[in-house]
């Protein structure tokens, strides 16, 4: 069997639907390979997109995301996603299609042998959870085996494989590959045990529900152990999609967080963490501070989060996929409704963060009340998410996605077309000018396959985070606004150009001009005040 066939069976029979790509000789094997199988290959028009679309991807579907390049500059279009994908921890593989290992300047101590030669495996080492590369036929098996077991368990991540073209087109016998043993995964009856202990000798028990519980698809399950047994629960801004209306969820902590979120953490006597980092955003400078009241259980497969410590903490490092059936196995002789009543009663008392720009405020929750639960909810980077943050109301079923950790501009446009891929929902997109503008070329992709995607485009004329911190550190606006070297591209000829549908909302009377129901790819320009002043 032809190598780059026996891959792409083997990506079958682990259940892979979709892969994201872009053209070139060195995955021209690969690329023949995925031809006639079950497996849809999606073309984006540059690979930094195919990147940031399988993270969604993975995210929305719990499967591995797949994403290929040819060799050089095309793996390094890859890098950027593929770093977003190891700060959000999403289980994805990149396959970089390299040239013949013969041409390559192997240990020589050259920049380079053939041209588009870089070694891939060595840039992204720090950014991946494995990089390596295929030398010998034998081993395809092994490293792909390896590959989708390494994205999944424990900590998920990338996963990065340099695949050289002489070996894809080469010809194996089965019998003669080597294969990936899977470890055994440790017992965590103890710390399950203990766990329950501390909760049955709680008053004040709080769940914190992080990321690590979300990728790992176990949400739904602390949140039915939390409801069963009337404990009050918070997140991290990245989960804030999970069943916001339930009473008990208290919304999410940290320093744009809820009122709610962050005075429960101050009150309990317990706090349970689940795959949360805890990072500068949530706890905040002081460390020793954080939950004043309370003994800290952190529940984390990566030891070295754990090693990041807080004031007073029980760490359990453990893979959440093992350790939460064990929990939920448990009973609790405890009854926590008095506490649970006064946890609700504070986020009924709390409003909600006033909009920090009307008519952007009023845009996002006109959206956020129109649409219905199983619609996909995609933000950029920039200023625009504190608004939508601040406006949207996440109803139950809906995913909401964004560059977290990298918080990366340029995520939204392809991130948005690997959420539809995963889900086949619709997805409204908010973008600022700036952020829609690093990744323009796949506003082509949702044209080309009519993907009902409505891109909401901010545009206040200025790069607003940027502008607002060199307003306040340096005050001046250097290459942030039109007269310092920035400027805003014209967004209806650019809908014109892509033939999305183009609607344009200057005021607050131009409201119902928005439908964010059908089912064409549009772009709605919403122009906001940039707060610039007279003087630069």
């Amino acid at each position: 069997m032809k190598v780059s066939n026996y891959i792409v069976k083997l990506f079958e029979d682990y259940g892979v639907q979709d892969v994201f790509g872009y053209p070139g000789v060195g995955c021209g094997h690969l690329m023949n390979s995925l031809k006639g199988t079950s497996i849809t290959n999606h073309l984006v028009y540059n690979e930094q997109g195919a990147a940031f679309a399988v993270c969604s991807y993975a995210q929305a579907s719990h499967r591995v995301g797949i994403a290929y390049s040819t060799a050089g500059p095309g793996g390094t279009n890859l890098v950027t996603g593929i770093a977003n994908a190891y700060c959000d921890s999403i289980p994805t593989i990149f396959i970089v299609g390299e040239k013949d290992l013969a041409s390559l300047k192997g240990n020589r101590k050259l920049r380079q042998c053939i041209s588009q030669e870089v070694d891939i495996v060595r840039v992204c080492k720090p950014i991946s959870k494995w990089s390596a590369q295929i030398t010998k036929k034998e081993d395809i098996a092994y490293i792909f085996e390896k590959a989708f077991y390494l994205a999944q368990n424990g900590r998920p991540g990338p996963i990065v494989i340099d695949f050289p073209s002489d070996i894809q087109r080469s010809e194996i016998d089965e019998k003669n590959l080597r294969h990936f043993k899977m470890p055994k995964k440790p017992s965590c009856i103890k710390d399950a045990e203990l766990v329950i202990d501390l909760l049955n000798s709680s008053k004040k028990p709080l769940f914190l529900i992080g990321n690590g519980a979300k990728q790992a698809g176990l949400d739904e399950a602390i949140i039915s152990f939390a409801k069963t047994h009337s404990i009050p629960f918070t997140t991290t801004l990245i989960c804030c999609d999970l069943v916001p209306n339930e009473d008990i969820n208290l919304g999410y902590i940290g320093m744009d967080g809820d009122k709610s979120a962050n005075l429960a953490v101050s009150n309990c006597d317990l706090l349970v963490s689940f795959g949360a980092r805890l990072n500068f955003k949530q706890v905040c400078n002081n460390r020793q501070k954080f939950a004043p009241n309370a003994k800290v259980i952190r529940i984390d497969c990566d030891i070295n989060e754990l090693e990041y410590e807080l004031r007073d903490e029980i760490k359990i490092n453990k893979d959440l996929r093992t350790f939460v059936p064990e929990i939920i196995k448990c009973s609790l002789k405890n009854n926590y409704l008095d506490w649970c009543n006064e946890c609700v009663l504070t986020k009924k008392s709390s409003s909600k963060n006033e909009p920090l720009n009307i008519v952007a405020g009023n845009v996002v929750s006109r959206i956020s009340e129109s649409i219905s639960n199983d619609y996909n909810i995609v933000t950029d980077t920039g200023s625009h998410r504190r608004w939508v943050m601040s406006s949207f109301k996440f109803k139950n079923g809906q995913k909401f996605f964004q560059s977290a950790g990298l918080a990366s501009m340029g995520y939204a446009i392809p991130a948005s077309i690997g959420a539809y891929y995963a889900t086949r929902n619709k997805v409204i997109c908010f973008e600022g000018d700036g952020g829609l503008m690093m990744n323009l070329q796949e506003l082509e992709m949702i044209n080309r396959d009519r993907i009902p995607i409505s891109i909401i485009v901010f545009n206040n004329q200025c790069l607003g985070d940027i502008m607002e911190f060199q307003k306040k550190i340096f005050h001046s606006y250097f290459a942030t606004t039109e007269k310092s070297g920035y400027k805003v591209a014209n967004f209806e000829l650019i809908a014109k150009a892509f033939s999305l549908n183009y609607v344009k909302i200057t005021n607050n009377e131009d409201l119902s001009k928005i439908n964010v129901l059908s089912d064409e790819p549009q772009l709605i320009e919403v122009m906001v005040p940039s707060n610039i002043g007279e003087e630069e």
